[in-house]
């Protein structure tokens, strides 16, 4: 059985139709999923892009390798240049793409 039994219909001119259907969009929300949201008061964002996607991901990376240093200077009690250098390298490349994805957003 439904849970949503009320049906309601509108009509939009079209300017109202395409910025309705481009917030759609935006969201990646069908048309009653963003109505619903609407009526409820609940925050609306637009879907991430895929440089935010590729920067977290980066981020994520870092975390990662800072998780390994640190786990190896634990039970070893130091850490490889060879390390430290990637680690660098890591770092450098994910401020690299904080700056760039920036640049798009101003």
């Amino acid at each position: 059985m439904r849970k949503r039994t009320v049906d309601i219909h509108i009509m939009l001119n079209q300017e109202e139709g395409e910025r309705f259907d481009d917030l759609c969009r935006r969201t990646g929300l069908t048309r009653a999923g963003l109505i619903r949201k609407m009526v409820l008061n609940c925050p609306i964002q637009e879907r991430p892009n895929a440089d935010f996607l590729a920067l977290t991901d980066a981020i994520d990376r870092i975390g990662v390798n800072f998780n390994q240093l640190v786990r190896k200077v634990n039970t070893i009690g130091t850490v490889s240049e060879s390390d430290v250098r990637e680690a660098k390298r890591t770092y450098q490349r994910v401020l690299s793409l904080m700056r760039e994805w920036e640049k798009t957003w101003r």
